[in-house]
């Protein structure tokens, strides 16, 4: 916008200031009465929402605690006739074990559970492993004598017990059930149930909700029977069926999403509404885990057990998803807690009826009262418009004065911007655009300055950039490059690479045979990146390859190292290697670690895995470091892959690193590729997986492939 409009615009709005706060007074005083009208009926329908909401919640925690006391005193009651159950008969068994003559001619005959039919009967087997003996047939027979107690049992309390079963240390299992289902093995003695009864001997113990060898969700209750002599020789024990627990307690709730369920003494879910989906959906497995299902559950524990085991109140949680308010009882013969919910939405949803309501007879008060005020805008802004052309008008004419000036320095300036640099404002008044002109001529002045030095700040950094384009030529040739290195040797397969991180930078490789039968590999990561960690990267890699050749193990050639570059290190630089000194006509390798990473290492198998070496401190640590040797046998066809950090550590754009596992599976893609080939296969894996973020660490690798003393592996 130009200067003359802008004086327009600054005047007209100072001249019709007056009449602006005029109506703006107006404008404030209907627009807060508006808002205290709004604010008013915000309040009461809020105060009215919490009061019906306080209301409801209030009768809903008096029905829960009421339906919770039912369910907790139900389900105790049916837990107590399983409980019942299974001490009965255990009392029975230590009859039949104490007075076993009177039980000699038994009546009952059961069938051997591979032959049993899908019908409410006795049937055994025996555990895996135990043959059958005369002993173990009389054991049988007097077992068989459970019958007895078992029939009638099972006959009145169907609905609560599934199964009822009695296992020996001896390893017979005898059951009473319909279901048919024979497990070749079976261990009895192994069982939950019987491990547990017999570690709490004088008790009923109660096993928490796991999926049984039939794959259903089963829970069981489990007592020891004992001979005279105080010996356990059995155990008792009873399933629980689970079907309809959960369509007896669990299926009944308050109102219509109402819903119930059970936890262990360990806060797990023993059963709740959608648990046999759960099951299903999980492949065969629990999926019970409290905190899988409540979004908070530390807070909604702690509320759990105020209900149950104080006074705490029903209370608000989120449950799979949904807010829910619950309480929970305790029940006394598990020491389980029977919970009841109910969806906080049905609780609420009388509320949203009685707000609609009300909003639908502000809304028409405020529709009127919205049209009267557009009324008294509308006078007002006509008013202000009439007044503004007529002040505009006389403002016109005042404001040419003021942009003429404005007008010839915007033309100098625009051909400042075309490159005529010598152009310069002729403007010498003594207000503010004079200062401006003024203040153009200066810049004009800078900018030809800073064009000169940019010129010259822009040659010096191509000529830093020539240099290290030198430098990382340089470093390139100094590391073996020419594939296969060895010809002659056709015992192996050879092939390393490089990619810096910068121009230059601190990972190196070597390989050099140090005589005809042994070859030593070097692969090397120092500390830093460019030009000082090039620098070191050229000592260190001298140093190695002239000690190496004057022979010794490669746990002594690093330690000399070490000691030669802990001389004058006063840059605190140092280098993790990895040194191998291959021996062609055997395949053994005897290597040594300065704090490198493990190397990878293809077995008979055909698979590459980690060797897991034991690393030495850091080359140029510290002075007198030792290392230590270990050995490595490579089969006929097996190879070797050493690394630098920078491919297990290369990360994506999420930060995210690479690591071994992707490593392996990249190695592992085909094992029996040549070097150069799996090489490739890593760094296309390393590739992919950074995608566009960049490398923040040099990439080097050397792999080596054993053909045998004959070199007459398989291509």
């Amino acid at each position: 916008m130009k200067i003359g409009k802008k004086l327009i615009i600054s005047m007209l709005a100072l001249t019709l200031g007056t009449i602006l706060l005029v109506y703006a007074g107006l404008y404030a005083i209907i627009a807060d009465l508006r808002g205290n009208i709004q604010k008013l009926y915000e309040n009461i329908r809020t105060g009215t929402e919490q009061t019906i909401e306080e209301g409801l919640y209030a009768q809903d925690s008096d029905s829960l605690g009421v339906l919770a006391d039912m369910q907790a005193e139900v389900t105790d009651s049916r837990l107590n006739i399983v409980s019942d159950a299974v001490s009965q008969s255990a009392e029975f068994a230590e009859k039949l074990y104490a007075s076993p003559s009177a039980y000699s001619d038994s009546a009952y005959s059961p069938v051997h559970l591979s032959e049993a039919p899908e019908t409410l009967s006795a049937r055994y087997m025996f555990s895996a492993g135990v043959n059958e003996t005369d002993a173990l047939d009389r054991e049988l027979k007097l077992i068989s004598n459970m019958e007895e107690i078992f029939a009638p049992i099972m006959k009145y309390n169907e609905r609560f017990i599934d199964n009822l079963y009695v296992g020996t240390a001896s390893g017979i299992f005898y059951q009473y059930t319909k279901n048919n289902v024979f497990r070749e093995n079976y261990v009895v003695t192994e069982r939950h149930w019987y491990l547990s009864s017999t570690s709490f001997p004088d008790e009923v113990r109660w096993k928490e909700t796991e999926i049984d060898s039939y794959g259903r969700p089963c829970i069981t209750a489990s007592m020891a029977v004992k001979d005279p002599a105080g010996n356990i020789v059995a155990v008792v024990a009873a399933d629980v069926n689970f079907e309809q627990m959960m369509s007896n307690v669990i299926g009944s709730g308050l109102g219509e999403t109402g819903t119930t369920f059970i936890l262990g003494k360990t806060k797990d879910l023993l059963a709740y509404g959608s648990f046999m989906e759960d099951v299903e959906a999980h492949n065969g497995q629990l999926y019970n885990a409290f905190e899988d299902h409540f979004a908070d559950p530390e807070v909604a524990l702690k509320k759990i057990d105020d209900c149950a085991f104080g006074d705490g109140e029903a209370f608000l949680a989120e449950l799979d998803g949904k807010e829910i308010y619950m309480t929970a009882r305790k029940i006394l013969s598990t020491g389980w807690l029977l919970c009841t919910a109910i969806n906080a939405e049905e609780i609420t949803e009388p509320i949203g009826k009685v707000t609609a309501q009300s909003d639908q007879l502000f809304a028409a008060a405020r529709e009127q009262m919205t049209a009267e005020f557009k009324t008294l805008i509308i006078k007002a802004i006509f008013a202000i418009v009439t007044i503004a052309l007529i002040v505009a008008m006389i403002v016109y004419f005042v404001s040419r004065t003021i942009s003429k000036p404005v007008i010839r320095l915007t033309e100098t300036v625009k051909k400042i911007g075309e490159g005529d640099f010598d152009r310069k404002s002729d403007i010498d008044t003594r207000d503010e655009i004079g200062d401006l002109a003024r203040g153009f001529n200066k810049m004009q002045d800078d900018l030809k300055l800073y064009t000169e030095n940019l010129k010259t700040v822009t040659a010096e950094k191509e000529r830093i950039g020539a240099e290290l384009n030198v430098a990382t030529q340089i470093q390139a040739d100094m590391l073996p490059r020419i594939f296969p290195p060895f010809p002659q040797k056709k015992e192996i397969d050879l092939f390393a690479s490089m990619t810096p991180a910068k121009e230059v930078g601190g990972d190196f490789y070597d390989f050099f045979l140090t005589d005809d039968d042994h070859l030593a590999l070097v692969i090397a990561d120092v500390s830093g990146k460019g030009v000082p960690a090039a620098l070191f990267m050229v000592i260190s890699k001298t140093l190695i390859k002239n000690r190496a050749m004057q022979g010794g193990t490669p746990a002594q050639i690093l330690a000399d190292v070490n000691n030669q570059l802990c001389e004058g290190n006063e840059a605190d630089m140092f280098v993790t290697c990895w040194l191998g000194i291959f021996e062609l006509s055997t395949g053994k390798m005897t290597a040594a670690s300065a704090g490198h990473e493990f190397p990878a290492v293809c077995g008979p198998d055909r698979k590459f895995e980690l060797f897991r070496d034991k690393h030495g401190f850091v080359l140029a640590g510290m002075e007198g470091a030792r290392y230590r040797d270990y050995e490595m046998q490579l089969e006929r066809g097996g190879s070797i892959f050493v690394y630098t950090d920078g491919v297990p550590e290369a990360t994506d754009v999420n930060g995210e690193m690479f690591g071994t596992d992707r490593l392996l599976e990249a190695l592992n893609r085909r094992p029996d590729k040549k070097p150069a080939e799996f090489l490739n296969e890593v760094g296309s894996a390393v590739k992919e997986f950074t995608g566009e973020a960049p490398q923040f660490d040099d990439i080097t690798m050397i792999g080596m492939t054993w053909h045998g003393k004959d070199g007459d592996a398989t291509e």
